[in-house]
């Protein structure tokens, strides 16, 4: 497992249940893989995943290696554990993050290695990855 990330929630809440549609982002984590589903119909990208695509409704989905680079955007600063296992970790940004190379996915994360009071929306960021077990890799963001 690599160091955690200054700025990074817990880890004992790092518990996933994944399901048919949201496997393959899971499994290119643990390889340290950005990816979003991608309609192969229609090319629209949807993050999270869903069975169907909101534009054309296929079910033709693939699952293409993205660049790891977003922008900010929205954000908010957590300062106030609302659970025990939390309070270590405050403050921290949990943000949403437009993925640059797949138009209209986004994801919620967090943006860590900084501090959280230079975070602005527009910001570039660029994943990097928190190993938090041997199951269970989550990327996150840092400031580019």
């Amino acid at each position: 497992m690599s160091a955690r990330p200054r700025g990074a929630p817990s880890a004992d809440l790092a518990v996933l249940h994944p399901d048919s549609w949201t496997i393959h982002f899971w499994e290119a984590a643990k390889d340290h893989r950005l990816t979003s589903a991608h309609c192969d119909n229609c090319g629209a990208f949807r993050m999270p995943p869903t069975p169907f695509c909101p534009k054309c409704l296929s079910q033709e989905t693939s699952w293409p290696t993205l660049s790891g680079d977003g922008t900010v955007y929205s954000f908010t600063i957590i300062r106030h554990a609302v659970i025990p296992q939390l309070a270590e970790s405050v403050p921290y940004v949990l943000a949403m993050v437009d993925l640059d190379d797949a138009p209209g996915a986004r994801v919620f994360t967090n943006i860590v290695e900084c501090d959280p009071e230079t975070v602005f929306v527009g910001q570039p960021v660029r994943v990097v990855w928190d190993d938090t077990s041997d199951e269970v890799t989550i990327p996150r963001f840092t400031p580019r």
